[in-house]
């Protein structure tokens, strides 16, 4: 379901840079030149999408459940996370994966979703290590 989700949404995404594109291979191939309303059209068309990615994140701002800060704890039950509108727990078993960068600890809770923990406040708590640990015993960190 996710994958079909996100499949759709890719297709929605490219469909309008896309359009607008052809336009201007049409106009190019034909030899006409565009007119306002062409012009128009393929404004629209590119100005869309970065129109609608930059509507989700001011919502996604907005939303109580997206306001920090964030607490995290982990151990042998799970993640908890807690927020100011929230509290919850996730347990080893639903978490899909785990990913470390240079930067961050990543832990996947779908296909397209994820914690996003900075090693840094992990290392300036001193506990790095620990969360690691913890992560290894219930997961394939990688």
């Amino acid at each position: 379901m996710v994958v079909r989700y996100l499949r759709a949404l890719i297709i929605v995404y490219l469909f309008f840079p896309l359009s607008g594109l052809l336009v201007i291979v049409f106009s190019v191939c034909t030899g006409k030149p565009l007119g306002m309303e062409g012009v128009l059209i393929v404004l629209t068309a590119f100005s869309f999408t970065p129109l609608l990615t930059a509507m989700r994140v001011w919502m996604a701002r907005r939303s109580k459940l997206g306001q920090g800060p964030f607490t995290y704890s982990f151990d042998s039950e799970g993640i908890q996370t807690r927020g100011a509108a929230f509290d919850q727990t996730i347990k080893w078993a639903a978490i899909l994966r785990v990913r470390q960068s240079k930067q961050f600890l990543f832990v996947f809770i779908s296909p397209s979703r994820a914690f996003c923990i900075p090693l840094k406040a992990l290392t300036e708590q001193g506990v790095l290590d620990q969360v690691l640990a913890i992560v290894r015993e219930h997961t394939d960190l990688r």
